[in-house]
């Protein structure tokens, strides 16, 4: 009989304690939610101020409406990754980055997007190097790489090109063309994506049938030492494919008769190029 009355008090003192431990922990909790209510809705942590740094292209009136940052609202009914969201979507944004101080100042530093491309549609879509478009402009806007050949129709600030699965070849060869390995940059002015295959103008007014988008590395190597070829030699070249023989072929005009050379031409001249570009890495 004793041992049960022992075992039933036992039973009985840790029933006690488990709801005593409840307790507490609620009685904790329950603190701790009215601190933290009373802090967010107390004017603490009111917005009194907002200082915006890094913007050229963003209004600061666009910072606090998008940012939801209007002076005397309350800093934390919205979270910090939530405000961060919000002003990426702006199209210029690149990064955000947001702190709060104390007594209600907010600091927001922005690094904006810099257009690199731009694509002809009903309007010239400004593009930057990750292929979101910025805006739209009614002209051309000089120092800009263009693109064409693709389709853009109903395209928006704030969205992507080149944004499907099969694009991932022509995304591949812009991004190649920026390599400072090969040295392209500022030479190429124009350039024309297609389904199989793409071409390119140079500063020069030299047009490159670069051809389908397979071997992207060892053309653009190419591409690179005939341009770089071409201005030490002054050859008045007009047109360099780089798929139609074994071998890239350069057309340069011909200065007698004020036509091209036959390309049959051209492809020797080409292969006496090449042959004398691997004999010099040899050596």
């Amino acid at each position: 009989m004793e041992k049960r009355k022992k075992v039933k008090r036992k039973k009985v003192n840790k029933k006690k304690r488990f709801f005593r431990i409840l307790f507490r922990f609620l009685i904790f909790f329950l603190i701790i939610f009215l601190i933290v209510f009373s802090l967010k809705n107390s004017k603490l942590f009111n917005i009194k101020s907002v200082n915006v740094d890094g913007t050229k292209k963003v209004s600061y009136n666009d910072i606090v409406k998008v940012g939801e940052l209007k002076k005397g609202s309350k800093y934390f009914e919205i979270s910090k990754s939530d405000r961060i969201k919000k002003l990426e979507s702006i199209p210029y944004v690149k990064n955000v980055k947001l702190g709060y101080k104390l007594g209600g100042n907010v600091n927001v530093f922005i690094e904006e997007r810099v257009p690199y491309y731009q694509v002809e549609s009903r309007k010239f879509l400004l593009v930057d190097e990750d292929f979101r478009i910025l805006e739209e402009r009614n002209s051309k806007v000089d120092n800009l790489l263009s693109l064409n050949g693709l389709n853009v129709e109903n395209k928006k600030p704030g969205s992507y090109i080149l944004s499907y699965k099969e694009d991932e070849d022509k995304k591949l060869l812009l991004r190649s063309l920026k390599d400072s390995d090969y040295n392209l940059m500022g030479n190429i002015k124009d350039i024309e994506l297609l389904d199989s295959v793409a071409s390119f103008v140079t500063v020069d007014g030299i047009k490159v049938e670069f051809g389908s988008y397979k071997n992207i590395d060892y053309k653009l190597k190419m591409l690179s030492l005939m341009l770089d070829d071409i201005k030490k030699t002054n050859k008045k070249a007009t047109v360099i494919q780089m798929e139609k023989g074994t071998n890239p072929i350069l057309i340069v005009e011909d200065e007698n008769e004020g036509k091209d050379k036959d390309k049959s031409n051209a492809d020797n001249e080409e292969k006496t190029y090449i042959e004398e570009k691997v004999e010099e890495d040899k050596n």
